[in-house]
């Protein structure tokens, strides 16, 4: 039951989806970064604030939301969180979790969830973004393009194959 509720929400956000504009290209179209990921494991989020420092030494505008496992309170983790409170139980992020995302336009999307949580999942779906990149998922999605690594669990392994991506579809 939760399954088909889940997927019933999602196919309906995946039809209200703003669709990525068709204005051309540009010559450097990563401009704004939105990074998605599973921030339960300190050396994770310390990864991936590493990531994005290098991100914005090169210029680069970059936000970052996490996902914490669990029900307590949050603290200061230097970006943008959510835990299982704003969870339902079907998975699914909450009305004011999908809102974060209704007021910003981004040029890349990384959805970076490893162990393809079903809210981020989702996040990653109702994100206003020109180019989406996500790893494999099991469910249905409008990403620009989904990346298949070797090392499905090992992140500085992703963030190097994320960063030749963005490298290879920015001009500077």
């Amino acid at each position: 039951m939760k399954e088909v509720t889940y997927k019933k929400a999602l196919n309906k956000l995946l039809n209200s989806a703003d669709k990525p504009e068709k204005k051309g290209i540009k010559l450097n179209p990563a401009k704004s970064i939105l990074i998605l990921f599973d921030g339960t494991d300190d050396r994770d989020r310390k990864v991936i604030l590493r990531f994005s420092e290098q991100l914005k030494s090169k210029g680069k505008k970059v936000k970052l939301l996490s996902y914490i496992n669990s029900k307590g309170e949050l603290t200061d983790f230097g970006m943008a969180v959510y835990n299982n409170k704003s969870v339902n139980f079907y998975e699914f992020p909450k009305k004011h979790i999908l809102e974060l995302l209704d007021s910003e336009k981004f040029d890349f999307l990384f959805n970076l969830n490893i162990k393809d949580h079903k809210h981020l999942h989702a996040l990653a779906c109702k994100t206003n973004a020109s180019f989406k990149l996500s790893l494999p998922t099991k469910y249905p999605h409008n990403f620009t393009m989904v990346m298949n690594t070797k090392e499905k669990e090992d992140l500085n392994t992703i963030l190097a194959e994320t960063n030749k991506c963005l490298e290879k579809l920015s001009y500077e």
